[in-house]
């Protein structure tokens, strides 16, 4: 009897975080995630399995970079820690899937920036999932999520010169016009 008191009043606190939408971590811009990374590469995952230590993150997978469009292009294998124990995180690896991920150092390894957020799946040459400019889902193909990347990373290497103060344009000082000479001849 007592359990199953126990039970009712604790459903009304259980069932509110059944409820809650999955989606509850901020979703980032394609521009704020370009920022963010250190490495930003379209891999293909090794090897996925179960990290071996008591951490934040329950996954360790090793990508192969395909295509490292900034970052260190001399890394031949990332290790990427992912399963991360943060609240909606939905991050994961598995074996043989090709992606476009988002990386930023974490425990002298990776993880993945936004976490679920900060990975597309790669079918084909289409990018799955990949965000328009209002951060809506779309499929979009390799080539012009590449370039859209690369027009990011571009800005922020070189951020936007503002332009000082305009001066008046300065006139050089003016010659005083000499009269003519006069002569010493006089008229008569």
């Amino acid at each position: 009897m007592r359990k199953l008191l126990l039970i009712i009043a604790l459903s009304p606190l259980v069932l509110p975080a059944l409820a809650q939408s999955r989606n509850c971590l901020r979703i980032m811009t394609v521009d704020e995630l370009a920022r963010s990374a250190i490495l930003i590469a379209r891999v293909k995952v090794q090897k996925a399995a179960k990290a071996k230590y008591k951490g934040e993150f329950t996954q360790i997978a090793v990508l192969r970079p395909i295509d490292v469009i900034e970052g260190d292009f001399t890394l031949g294998e990332l290790n990427v820690l992912a399963r991360a124990s943060v609240r909606c995180a939905e991050d994961n690896y598995n074996k043989d899937d090709e992606m476009l991920v988002f990386l930023e150092p974490q425990d002298s390894l990776f993880h993945t920036v936004n976490f679920q957020f900060g990975q597309f799946q790669i079918v084909g040459d289409i990018v799955k999932g990949w965000r328009d400019k209002t951060n809506k889902p779309i499929d979009k193909p390799y080539s012009e999520v590449r370039q859209e990347i690369v027009v990011c990373i571009n800005a922020a290497h070189a951020p936007p010169v503002e332009p000082g103060p305009q001066k008046p344009p300065v006139k050089p000082p003016e010659q005083p016009v000499k009269p003519p000479a006069q002569s010493s001849a006089v008229v008569e």
